[in-house]
């Protein structure tokens, strides 16, 4: 499936990355998902920018705080949107938009649906 808008979910719970995968791809985008921020940077080298990225912030290794750090710090990926998706909304990085666990799933395609389009 190629032309979709491509998202990028990094999330260490195989459950919760299943699902938020599986709830895009209903939702007409083409997901990347990564279980740790290593993951992540790996994956970012290798497919086309995505529209989105949403990032958990507690996982093991590179944590949610470092990846979205080195985004903004890589050219080609810093204007790449970014949500946290956190069980600790609190820990967020100021100026990015924020969906605390359990996630409003509608407000998130929502959020991905309007960076896809602009």
């Amino acid at each position: 499936m190629h032309g979709l808008p491509m998202v990028l979910v990094v999330e260490d719970d195989v459950d919760t990355r299943s699902a938020l995968s599986e709830y895009l791809q209903y939702e007409g985008f083409d997901v990347a998902a990564a279980s740790s921020g290593a993951e992540a940077i790996h994956l970012l080298a290798e497919i086309t920018s995505p529209c989105a990225v949403l990032i958990d912030l507690t996982m093991p290794g590179l944590t949610g705080e470092e990846l979205v750090q080195y985004l903004r710090g890589q050219k080609r990926l810093a204007s790449i949107p970014v949500a946290i998706v956190s069980a600790s909304p609190e820990r967020a990085p100021a100026g990015f938009r924020v969906f605390a666990k359990p996630i409003d799933v509608e407000a998130l395609v929502e959020f991905v649906r309007d960076k896809a389009a602009a």
